[in-house]
Formats: C-alpha cells, structure tokens, sequence
C-alpha cells in the first residue's frame, strides 16, 4: 500500500505540473492570437483614416469597449523617408497591440506585444471618392 502510493505520488505530480505549464502555454497563445487580431482590426481602421487625410500621426487606445481594457494599442502613421514612407506619396503606418500587465500604458519588453505594419499610397482615386 505504501509502495503503491508512492507511485502514484511520483508520477501524479510531475504529470499536473506538465498540465500546468500547459495550460499556461495555452493561455499565452490565445492571448497572442487576440492580440494579432486586435492589431489587424486597428490596422484597417487606420489604413482607411489615411486615405481619407493623410495625416501623419501617433494615436493609442484601449479595447475596453470589448471587455479587456488592459489590452492597448498604439499607431504611427507616417510618410517621412527615415521611417519608411515617401513624403506626400506613400505612408508607412505601425501598430503595436500589448497587454499592458503593469498598468503604465506603455509597451514595455516583459509585456506580450504584436506588431504589424503596412504602407498606403497616396492614390487620386481615394481623394475624389466621396466618403
């Protein structure tokens, strides 16, 4: 009897631990895969906001609305050479999604973060179609 649940003591807790860390594997996954989605959606919102203005820009927000306010977004758009656009011709827009785990709305190195980016010229047919 001693013998048995020593066995099954020795076996259980390095297979719950193996659970465990599964588990937690699991949860920054899908949390990574949220924040992909997030980038993406605010990507497209800012893609269209480009070709209405052109304007270059830094904004940032939160998906609160949605139930997960600690995670944010920051966006910069903008057609300077140095940071990959062609001044008046082509913007180079970047989105940063993170979860912000200590609160001070930035995005700092421990923090689960995506980033996505995309360039939008500057095309005469955005400019006369009306909105």
């Amino acid at each position: 009897m001693i013998a048995a649940t020593a066995l099954m003591a020795g076996t259980l807790a390095p297979a719950l631990v193996v659970m465990r860390d599964a588990m937690a594997v699991s949860r920054e996954g899908v949390k990574r895969h949220l924040l992909a989605n997030y980038a993406v959606k605010v990507l497209e919102e800012q893609s269209a906001l480009v070709m209405q203005n052109w304007t270059n820009a830094t904004s940032s927000g939160n998906f609160s609305s949605d139930g997960n306010s600690t995670l944010k977004w920051i966006a910069v758009k903008s057609d300077a050479p140095a940071s990959g656009g062609l001044t008046n011709r082509l913007m180079h827009i970047q989105v940063t999604t993170y979860e912000d785990t200590n609160g001070n709305s930035a995005a700092d190195s421990t923090e689960l973060k995506v980033n996505f980016r995309t360039k939008v010229a500057k095309l005469l047919t955005y400019q006369n179609e009306p909105y």
